[in-house]
């Protein structure tokens, strides 16, 4: 989470300085660029790299001396291999393909930045698969650190570049740059790992792991493509069938402050798979429900008065990040916060179903509910606008959630705790409160939201929320690391 933050933080940053150099309508090219890149790199972030953090666990938990069991550095030789194919692959497919996804989005200019943000593609999927090894060995420590280097990175050359002239153009090769930042932090932690644990080269390894590293990985990267339109197609609808190129941009503008819960709360997910296929490997079903209801708890005490602070901030915090000309953007924030936030538990607690080795149901839930939502927007949008889009997103989301928890539920048994939800609720209540009473301006805002986290805090104290096992969890966490 800390990584996640940083990389936040830093990309706040970012967005902050772009909305200030770029009008609205170039901030609109730049975040349809970004998303559509998000988009086509889950091709290289979620299919060879999460199958690496599924597999590995299972292969070091039988020191892959076992007769049958796949040893990682098989695993490793093979997902280099189809990962090393992917990217060239998908590269080559959308450079070509740009044109035609610039008329989709009737508009020419975007052919350019399109294939310049697809370059990105090439380096981020060697930076991706050696995130999958760091997090499949499960040095957490080296994935937060290497998070946040990637996010300096792209936060320093994004804004060199910028500043010195270059655009649009030039805030896209920084994010290229800044994929090659983050390999390298990745590769050096992937090597310390190795060496300490004393792993094999892969080259040494006779076996070869590529089916069972395909059949994993083919079906996660369907459902990731799938899951992710869910969230995406919103945006791109907007810049399809808005005929105002602004109205784009401040679209865009609240998507990128309302995914905030998004990507913060990836280090769930990011610690979910690898421990839950650990657990589920040695038949440990006590610890995976152990897992799932602290993690379902968690998310609660967290999504639930991020929501409440961004709905009643959200014109003053949108002024402060994008400056007033980004105004209009408010408002589609306050529903874009709760969409986002209903996404962000599912993508957490769908690893679940990957570590269970049900990637096609996992599939499933995306590939009925995307044409769904395409529907919806087309026609919706020119009837009702942009608050339609985000409305729509929402609904779709809370349909996916809804089907994951159903399963779960059946499958592992954990227990939800009711209860802690509730007080989540009424504490995040107490919070939005006092924002109706007092709504501060500029920069203000930040000692400000130190307030309302103190408030939601106290509440959840009086309420008898947080528990000794919290505290304990947090002194075992930071134990290890004061040496350092």
């Amino acid at each position: 989470m800390v990584g996640q933050l940083a990389f936040i933080v830093t990309g706040y940053a970012l967005h902050a300085f772009l909305a200030r150099w770029l009008t609205p309508a170039e901030y609109g090219i730049f975040g349809v660029a970004m998303t559509l890149l998000t988009w086509a790199e889950i091709t290289v972030n979620n299919g060879i790299p999460v199958a690496l953090q599924k597999l590995l666990p299972e292969a070091l938990a039988g020191r892959g001396e076992t007769e049958g069991r796949l040893t990682a550095p098989a695993i490793k030789r093979a997902a280099w291999r189809w990962q090393l194919l992917l990217i060239g692959t998908v590269f080559v497919a959308l450079f070509f393909a740009s044109p035609l996804l610039a008329r989709v989005l009737r508009d020419p200019r975007m052919t350019f930045y399109l294939r310049l943000a697809f370059v990105d593609l090439l380096i981020m999927g060697v930076y991706a698969f050696y995130r999958g090894m760091v997090n499949g060995y499960r040095d957490f420590v080296g994935l937060g650190l290497s998070i946040a280097f990637y996010s300096l990175t792209k936060l320093a050359c994004s804004v060199a570049l910028v500043a010195a002239g270059f655009g649009v153009g030039g805030a896209l090769v920084g994010n290229v740059l800044s994929s090659a930042g983050g390999f390298v932090a990745m590769l050096w932690f992937t090597r310390r790992w190795e060496r300490s644990r004393s792993i094999a080269a892969p080259t040494g390894q006779k076996s070869d792991a590529g089916a069972t590293v395909i059949r994993f990985a083919v079906p996660v990267l369907l459902f990731t493509l799938l899951s992710n339109l869910l969230v995406n197609m919103d945006l791109w609808s907007v810049k399809a069938l808005v005929a105002d190129d602004a109205q784009a941009g401040y679209y865009a503008a609240a998507l990128n402050l309302a995914n905030a819960p998004r990507f913060v709360l990836l280090a769930f997910s990011f610690t979910l798979l690898p421990s839950l296929s650990s657990a589920i490997a040695d038949q440990s079903w006590d610890l995976a429900r152990t897992y799932l209801r602290q993690t379902i708890r968690y998310l609660g005490l967290l999504l639930v008065p991020g929501m409440a602070l961004v709905i009643g901030t959200a014109g003053p915090l949108i002024r402060l990040v994008y400056s007033a000309k980004f105004a209009p953007s408010a408002p589609i924030l306050a529903v874009l916060i709760v969409g986002a936030s209903l996404y962000s538990m599912y993508v957490t607690l769908v690893t679940a179903l990957l570590a269970d080795n049900r990637p096609g149901l996992a599939l499933a839930i995306p590939l009925v509910l995307a044409p769904v939502e395409l529907g919806a927007l087309v026609w919706l949008i020119p009837r009702r606008g942009v608050l339609a889009a985000a409305s729509v997103s929402a609904a779709i989301v809370f349909c996916a959630l809804s089907v994951v928890l159903f399963y779960l539920f059946r499958r592992f048994a954990p227990r939800p705790d009711l209860a802690s939800l509730g007080r989540a609720i009424v504490a995040s209540g107490g919070m939005f409160l006092v924002t109706r009473l007092y709504l501060p301006g500029g920069w203000l805002l930040f000692p400000y939201y130190v307030l309302l986290l103190l408030v939601y805090l106290a509440l959840l104290v009086a309420l008898g929320e947080l528990r000794g096992e919290d505290v304990d969890m947090l002194r075992g966490i930071v134990a290890p690391y004061r040496k350092v």
